[in-house]
């Protein structure tokens, strides 16, 4: 576990000196921050929102190669990405799950090109992907892939990848960070920086209290995806420009709406100049995602009409299901940290990252991708490995995130599980979300009689609000249902319908006045419909939604 907030503050605020201050709680920070300390560096995080708020909980849910950027020639990211996937397999078996894609294809021309591209995807990935592409005739990606309309493609192609809770992965990362002696916290801002050639101090704000104090660090790295520029702005008024960010968004759709099970899907978009992913992930099917440039507010990313009809759109050109905007379940937009290239589309910016000098004693990162964010930790740790005291030899390659023994810990959970009669889809969620610490939410379940669902027809069991408050630095019911669980993207109210438990176990838990808990269920509802788009919609019908788990 993280442990709790109040006890992060304490060491934050007495220690006198780290070694290493991270600015942001996104993978890349954490990837830092487990890096760092496992070296035996005194090594601070904080974060200014929640952790894993920004781009890392708006990713497409996958770990991959990057299929798609062979178009640019990015070969050797390409290699760097599958290997990084293939060895977080290992590191977190219980978050990273192969999933079999399908990639239809309608004519002779597409088959050549896709083809001659997925041989060199298991070309970079040195023939280790799970199993090397085939070709499907026409019967079996449509039996792959049920909801294609008859006769409309030519046969397809079967290539692997894997998906993955983004949030958890961060959460898994910090975790460890924390084990191995850094001091993490959220909603804890830096507000000024004042570097110098001995180190750096750095003013935070605690969002919670309204306090500031003051954290001195030998080096400060910003890891702050697109708030990058703002922080190097802190110690460098007249920093140029280095990030230039790009939207992408996905919509889900319950299972119902979009039944797919076993396989995900690789189809192009309706203008034809990308491809958009379609993943079963949780009790949801997802698709997404959007490559635009985005000159708005980066605090506030929202899913527009514009967006909406394309993927729509897109969707239903493919599967012919005649989706509207009613039967979306949930819809997010992340940003996109790319570096600053020359003019032009976004999609044709490098997913490469770069590291900076920002001022002395202060460095920077961004760019990248989560799946490459352990490759970006150890650069940016070397870079600075000589100032803060440790050596270059990364230890994060064998570090295991969340267990070690996927079988023997399915077993102890479902053991326990079944005595308090959980549903077989929560103890694999219970799995999914916390490892080995699902043993602790069991505990919670088991001593306080929250064994049932967070929200009825879910998968979140009603301990987990426990749990997360408790354990995990869940500060706002927003924290809860956008990112310890996921029911802000999979069910259209959000986690919070008249079948939800959440604000008020949280609530009794933190200890929130009646005003406050209205207060918490206000505030979500608003971040999440602001985001969307879109009022929320209707309840999930749990009947409907365990019949399609079913299938």
């Amino acid at each position: 576990m993280i442990g709790t907030r109040e006890r992060s503050l304490e060491k934050l605020t007495a220690a006198t000196d780290f070694d290493l201050l991270v600015i942001g709680g996104g993978i890349t920070g954490a990837g830092i921050a487990l890096d760092a300390a496992s070296r035996g560096a005194r090594v601070a995080l904080v974060e200014a929102n929640d952790f894993a708020s920004g781009t890392s909980s708006k990713s497409s849910k996958l770990v991959h190669g990057g299929l798609r950027y062979l178009e640019h020639y990015e070969f050797g990211l390409v290699r760097e990405a599958a290997q990084e996937r293939d060895l977080l397999r290992v590191l977190a078996p219980h978050l990273v799950e192969p999933i079999p894609f399908v990639l239809p294809v309608s004519d002779k021309w597409m088959r050549a090109k896709f083809g001659v591209g997925l041989w060199a995807y298991d070309a970079l990935a040195s023939f280790k992907n799970l199993q090397t592409h085939r070709y499907l005739e026409t019967e079996e990606t449509e039996a792959a892939v049920p909801v294609l309309p008859r006769n409309k493609v030519k046969g397809g192609f079967l290539f692997y990848d894997c998906k993955n809770d983004d949030v958890r992965l961060v959460m898994e990362v910090l975790i460890q960070a924390v084990r191995h002696g850094a001091v993490v916290a959220n909603y804890c801002k830096v507000v000024n920086l004042d570097p110098g050639a001995d180190g750096c101090t750095a003013t935070v704000s605690d969002a919670v209290s309204g306090t500031t104090f003051d954290v001195r660090a030998t080096r400060v790295i910003a890891a702050a995806g697109v708030w990058s520029d703002e922080i190097e702005h802190l110690a460098n008024a007249g920093a140029p420009e280095r990030t230039r960010p790009s939207k992408g968004i996905h919509l889900s759709f319950r299972r119902s709406k979009l039944p797919l099970a076993d396989h995900a899907a690789f189809i192009p978009d309706v203008e034809r100049q990308r491809m958009l992913f379609v993943i079963p992930w949780l009790d949801a099917v997802i698709v997404g995602t959007t490559d635009t440039a985005y000159p708005g507010s980066i605090d506030h990313p929202c899913v527009e009409d514009e967006d909406r009809r394309y993927v729509l759109d897109s969707i239903n050109s493919v599967f012919d299901l005649g989706l509207t905007p009613a039967d979306i379940a949930g819809a997010w937009a992340g940003l996109r940290p790319l570096v600053m290239g020359e003019a032009g589309s976004t999609a044709d910016l490098s997913r490469r990252h770069t590291i900076y000098d920002i001022a002395p004693s202060v460095v920077g990162i961004t760019g990248g991708k989560l799946t490459t964010y352990r490759r970006m930790a150890k650069d940016v740790v070397d870079h600075v490995a000589g100032a803060i005291g440790v050596g270059t030899k990364c230890r994060t390659g064998w570090i295991r995130l969340g267990t070690v023994d996927l079988d023997s810990l399915f077993a102890a959970v479902q053991r326990r599980a079944r005595r308090l009669g959980m549903a077989r889809d929560a103890t694999e969620n219970l799995i999914r979300c916390y490892g080995d610490r699902a043993l602790g939410v069991i505990d919670v379940a088991e001593r306080e009689g929250l064994e049932g669902p967070l929200v009825e027809g879910a998968q979140p069991t009603a301990a987990e609000a426990v749990y997360c408050a408790r354990s995990e630095m869940a500060v706002h019911l927003n924290d809860l249902l956008s990112r310890r669980t996921r029911l802000a993207l999979t069910d259209p109210a959000a986690g919070i319908g008249s079948r939800s438990r959440a604000a008020e176990l949280m609530g009794h838990t933190l200890g929130w006045s009646e005003q406050e808990l209205h207060a918490q269920v206000d505030a979500h509802r608003a971040e999440v419909e602001r985001e969307r788009g879109a009022c929320l919609g209707a309840e999930m019908d749990p009947s409907e939604e365990s019949s399609v788990r079913a299938l």
